[in-house]
């Protein structure tokens, strides 16, 4: 059984109840107009078993709280009613509406026991709420007592300057900002304040693996970092075989879960997402880790199907 768990749903009602009609880009996501029937017929040739849904950029974080409430409702009932039509194919990490706390808490408890959850989804900031800010530890500290799986997902920083124009923002902004996400929380001690949440970072890490020795340079309580930083776990969007060598040995074969960021690729690029992970010579071992073993134990799938 091979687990994608970035992989992402645009639900139009979902869409037009937050603004965001323009989304999938079609130029960025060659999949955007598939049907249900369709991407389950792709995966089925490219050996993909189950995928755990996401609102990639598309997350309720709408200005007041009733709204983001409302968007975030509707973004988890339309995902999970999916995954009770096709249970044997698809997953849920549930949006909350945040930065607004009383009613991320309250959406937790709703869908906290729905049978296809498989954990939340966040973005890597939340407006200008970054994820280190102590505005969000009543979510965290519920979600520690869950022993939640927490996916995150770049926001897309389209108003950051340096960033701004010829696509920069998703091209490679969207890599800084898992950077720095991963980062913020734990440099301001998340994973260790709260050790029972199991945060996935998304496209291998970003530049984590590229500068794990710089980070942990010159910097009191540096192996804290790196410890931190390794007990995180990183999907494999990515395509690079060095990347992925380069992550394996930075943060840990055992850190990594096989991951698509469907429908942003074409079909020979997903299959690529998938077969990429051979041609880096991993071994019969670390191949069945990541495409199912790890995911599968992550997200309580064992036995599952």
């Amino acid at each position: 059984m091979i687990v994608d768990v970035h992989a992402h749903y645009y639900p139009q009602r979902y869409l037009e109840r937050i603004g965001r009609q323009e989304l999938p880009p079609s130029s960025s996501a060659p999949l955007g107009d598939q049907d249900v029937d369709e991407r389950l017929q792709l995966l089925d040739r490219v050996g993909i078993d189950i995928q755990v849904l996401s609102v990639s950029q598309a997350q309720p974080y709408l200005e007041t709280p009733g709204d983001a409430a409302q968007a975030a409702v509707l973004a988890n009932d339309l995902f999970l009613a999916l995954a009770d039509e096709r249970p044997d194919r698809f997953r849920v990490f549930a949006a909350l509406p945040l930065p607004h706390v009383d009613e991320a808490l309250a959406e937790i408890e709703r869908v906290r026991d729905a049978e296809k959850l498989s954990g939340f989804t966040i973005g890597c900031s939340v407006g200008n709420v970054q994820l280190d800010d102590p505005l969000l530890d009543p979510v965290y500290r519920r979600l520690e007592e869950l022993g939640a799986v927490v996916f995150l997902h770049p926001v897309g920083q389209e108003t950051t300057g340096w960033l701004s124009g010829r696509n920069l923002a998703w091209m490679v902004g969207a890599t800084f900002e898992d950077t720095v996400a991963a980062l913020r929380l734990v440099l301001a001690g998340v994973p260790t304040r709260f050790p029972h949440i199991r945060f996935v970072v998304p496209h291998l890490g970003g530049t984590l693996p590229f500068l794990l020795d710089r980070v942990s340079r010159k910097r009191e309580g540096a192996l804290d970092v790196v410890a931190g930083l390794r007990s995180m776990y990183y999907d494999t969007v990515s395509g690079s075989v060095a990347a992925l060598r380069c992550a394996c040995s930075e943060l840990g074969d055992e850190r990594l879960v096989l991951g698509t960021d469907y429908p942003y690729c074409d079909e020979e690029q997903l299959e690529h997402h998938v077969a990429y992970l051979e041609k880096a010579g991993l071994d019969d071992r670390t191949l069945e880790q990541i495409r199912t073993g790890t995911a599968t134990g992550l997200l309580g799938l064992d036995g599952d199907g």
